[in-house]
């Protein structure tokens, strides 16, 4: 398939802002600042401060027109998220498309603006007792739109699934200026094509999300973690099987290195598999016999519970490997994909690689769900692109990926970040798919399908 010719880029960056200026105004446009707003390295040339979803229209139709290059931003927590982009020539800022724009808790549904802080909507719904089943770790500053456009869901996955299970409608800005809205504010709403669901971990390159509105959860009445010491992986595997048969299911299930949890004292664990039950007072206490009746069996070890804070904490430490950026220079964090039959084996490669090349490793798994991240740190760009290669050719031969979710860009060039052919029929199709939408590449160019 033939690549649509690239927009050239304007002629000066005096003429872009001359022309966005006229256009908006004085006081939604100024210049980037190469200390805050970098996109992974490659610095813009302005920044746009929308204000809503017809602004974030006009600007990606005149940045169209222009062969201009935009970069969306919300929060920023998620910009490391990607290959680094080719180009950036507007950053457009949407954190102050912060809104609840409706919120039925009757029927157990909310729509919000995609500058809305993520931890404000949860704070918002629990006051009515409910709450978005995504938990993704993020900071204060991270949006709803930044947790739908690049797919984040948490730990509760494993009993509530992602963010494509939660999203039952949207409004997304094209490049032609257009405004679409799919789905509405029922769950069983489609006609036709789910357009919704296209844009969810897309990064934006098929348009900029101005809308989501999703389904929302009761809080359980009580929710307790069960956190079971074990000596390796194999053995956790063993146990996850051994708990299908349960009547019951959890709304996490996690396998944790030791060496993220530092207020708990295993001595000498590889780490532990961690189960949230949630229920009422009496059905919580009843799955914990089950549970402890398992062990018992299976294992014969221990079982810690956590209540509270305690489990706060641990949860926030548990998955603390998707708090992204991390500071060392060269830390890589992946992301691998299995069968969850596999998550022990991936697991010993990742032990095992990192020996064999002097990298210290952390890992984390999706128990259920074949998911391993995996983060590695060096001071050699070279040995960690190495380390990337090897693991990643070695799951794709059991069929699986590897993605890189934060690394520096001599890395991320070095290996990519999608570890996809660049004559797969899959790439093929989401090429034909991106160019139907964004034929001039204006959106996050480089950043996604590169081709």
């Amino acid at each position: 398939m033939a690549s649509l010719p690239l927009v050239e880029p304007p002629q000066s960056q005096a003429e872009l802002r001359h022309v966005l200026v006229s256009e908006l105004s004085t006081d939604v446009v100024r210049l980037a600042n190469v200390d805050e707003d970098s996109i992974d390295g490659v610095m813009p040339a302005l920044c746009v401060r929308a204000k809503s979803a017809d602004v974030v229209a006009t600007v990606l139709a005149l940045c169209a027109r222009l062969g201009a290059v935009v970069v969306p931003r919300g929060g920023g927590s998620h910009l490391h998220l990607g290959m680094p982009p080719e180009r950036v020539d507007v950053v457009l800022e949407l954190d102050e498309l912060d809104e609840v724009i409706e919120y039925r808790p009757d029927d157990l549904t909310l729509a919000v603006a995609t500058g809305t802080r993520f931890r404000d909507v949860q704070r918002m719904l629990a006051e009515s007792g409910q709450m978005l089943a995504l938990d993704p770790l993020v900071d204060a500053s991270s949006t709803v739109g930044g947790v739908v456009a690049t797919n984040r869901s948490g730990p509760r996955r494993a009993g509530l699934g992602t963010a494509r299970d939660h999203i039952i409608g949207m409004e997304v800005a094209g490049v032609d200026g257009s405004v679409t809205k799919s789905g509405g504010m029922v769950v069983k709403n489609v006609t036709g094509y789910d357009l919704s669901k296209a844009h969810i971990g897309a990064l934006g390159t098929l348009g900029i999300i101005t809308r989501v509105n999703l389904k929302t959860f009761p809080i359980p009445a009580v929710e307790t973690t069960l956190a079971i010491p074990v000596p390796d992986p194999a053995s956790a595997v063993r146990l996850v099987d051994a708990f299908a048969d349960l009547p019951f299911t959890c709304s996490a299930l996690d396998l944790v290195q030791q060496e993220l949890l530092q207020d708990m004292n295993l001595n000498g664990s590889w780490g532990v598999l961690a189960i949230r039950v949630p229920g009422t007072e009496d059905g919580v206490k009843e799955k914990v016999v089950m549970v402890r009746g398992v062990i018992d069996i299976e294992a014969g070890g221990g079982l810690i519970e956590l209540h509270g804070k305690a489990q706060k904490r641990f949860w926030r430490d548990a998955d603390m490997l998707a708090r992204l950026p991390l500071t060392d220079p060269v830390t890589t964090t992946c992301l691998m994909s299995g069968l969850s039959t596999q998550v022990a084996s991936m697991l010993g490669s990742v032990k095992e690689l990192g020996d064999d090349l002097g990298l210290g490793t952390v890992s984390s798994a999706r128990a259920l769900h074949g998911v391993v991240r995996v983060s590695v740190t060096s001071q050699s760009a070279s040995l960690v692109s190495e380390f990337v290669t090897r693991l990643r050719t070695g799951i794709q031969k059991l069929g699986g990926s590897l993605i890189i979710e934060s690394s520096t860009g001599e890395v991320k060039r070095a290996v990519g970040v999608w570890g996809m052919q660049s004559d797969s029929s899959a790439l093929k199709a989401m090429t034909a798919l991106r160019n139907s939408f964004d034929p001039g590449r204006i959106i996050n160019r480089g950043r996604y399908v590169t081709s």
